[in-house]
């Protein structure tokens, strides 16, 4: 009876090597994001994206034969939901990974959680530099620090257009901190550089708020106006900017490249320049067609660049999974992607679990036929009319 019983056990723990120790029928994700709130409209399309993104898993067999399952959970955009729905994502669903936050503010939040569970963090969205020193192992982002984008603006601004004369205006919260004190460092390293005032404001501020800001930057005609904030804020800038019929050059940061943002916006966006992720949802690669037509249809509308960052996200950290369950494989299958081919773009962890990705610059120039405004690269025409108009201003 004991020879038995001991056979039993042998072939027990055999099976469950075999079927991997956890013996789980799926594989599990969790997802954070904020699906009401004031960010909820980009956590909605990053949720849609996440949903295509499992349909294209479970249609090419899932994950080891295994369907991926994903918890979504609301974080309201704030860090203690966001720890909240953390713990409850590992402790009761038993995820191995989680794709969040959007805001830099709730994924700094959730790092230290990240490395005490040992459930990695992949954010789609978040970009505070912060996120490269206080994160760790387990936290990675498929989105660009605030850094990678401060450089390209601020070599935009100051070395290929020649701007000395500009005001910063962001939002007060950690990503109007984040790249607006990165731009406005490199600004003050530069010779000449004249920053009348540095302007932050209140997520909670109302379009009043905004046209009393507008005044104050015409005060002392400069030559730009930087506008670090979220699409709803920089599109109520924009707007009263353009009722005080601000002279300035407005360059906004990338949050501003969602389409809904220049929809919003109309005549006030004409010759605005703004940094746009690679993401082209015109682009015909196989992958790129797939993404956006099963979006449309689950979604019904385009995918914007936000959305192309969570669809990214979910496939990455399905592959974790790629060869077992085991925490230790998971995050080394993350520490190793390399040129992974997203739809944003080739995708690259560093050591520090950052995506190395350059934004683009672009510029608004005009309406098409259905209505919506046109936004192309900024041309050398563009650099040259720009630079001579402030060279001669001086």
């Amino acid at each position: 009876m004991k020879k038995l019983l001991v056979f039993i056990g042998f072939i027990t723990v055999s099976m469950m090597m075999m079927t991997g120790c956890s013996g789980e029928k799926t594989v599990k994700i969790g997802a954070i994001l904020p699906l009401s709130g004031p960010l909820a409209s980009i956590g909605k399309d990053i949720q849609c994206a996440i949903k295509v993104g499992v349909k294209h898993l479970n249609a090419n067999g899932g994950i080891r034969n295994k369907p991926v399952e994903v918890f979504f959970e609301d974080s309201l955009g704030l860090p203690d939901k966001g720890t909240e729905t953390y713990i409850r994502l590992v402790r009761e669903k038993g995820v191995r990974v989680v794709v969040g936050a959007v805001s830099s503010e709730v994924t700094l939040s959730l790092a230290p959680l990240a490395q005490k569970y040992e459930v990695p963090l992949i954010s789609p969205t978040s970009s505070s530099p912060r996120l490269t020193k206080q994160g760790n192992d387990y936290t990675f982002r498929v989105y660009p620090s605030d850094t990678i984008e401060a450089r390209r603006i601020s070599d935009t601004m100051f070395n290929r257009l020649f701007i000395r004369k500009f005001v910063p205006v962001a939002i007060k919260n950690e990503y109007g901190y984040g790249i607006s004190n990165e731009i406005i460092r490199i600004a003050r390293g530069t010779q000449a550089m004249n920053i009348p005032e540095v302007i932050r404001y209140s997520p909670d501020s109302t379009y009043s708020d905004f046209l009393a800001i507008a005044e104050k930057i015409n005060a002392p005609a400069p030559e730009a106006v930087l506008i670090a904030g979220y699409p709803e804020d920089s599109a109520q800038l924009l707007k009263a900017l353009h009722e005080v019929k601000a002279k300035a050059y407005i360059f906004v940061t990338s949050s501003g490249s969602r389409e809904d943002f220049l929809r919003s916006t109309g005549e006030a966006a004409l010759g605005v320049i703004l940094a746009k992720a690679p993401f082209n949802p015109k682009a015909t690669d196989e992958k790129t067609r797939a993404f956006v037509g099963d979006y449309v249809d689950i979604c019904g509308k385009t995918p914007g660049v936000y959305a192309a960052y969570g669809y990214d996200a979910i496939t990455i950290a399905a592959k974790a999974f790629s060869k077992s369950s085991r925490p230790d494989d998971i995050l080394r299958r993350l520490q190793q992607v390399k040129q992974f081919k997203g739809v944003s773009g080739d995708i690259t962890f560093d050591r520090y679990g950052d995506v190395v990705q350059y934004p683009k610059i672009f510029r608004v120039r005009g309406f098409e036929e259905n209505g919506d405004l046109k936004c192309t690269l900024l041309t050398d025409e563009d650099i040259a009319q720009i630079k001579d108009s402030v060279l001669k201003v001086k």
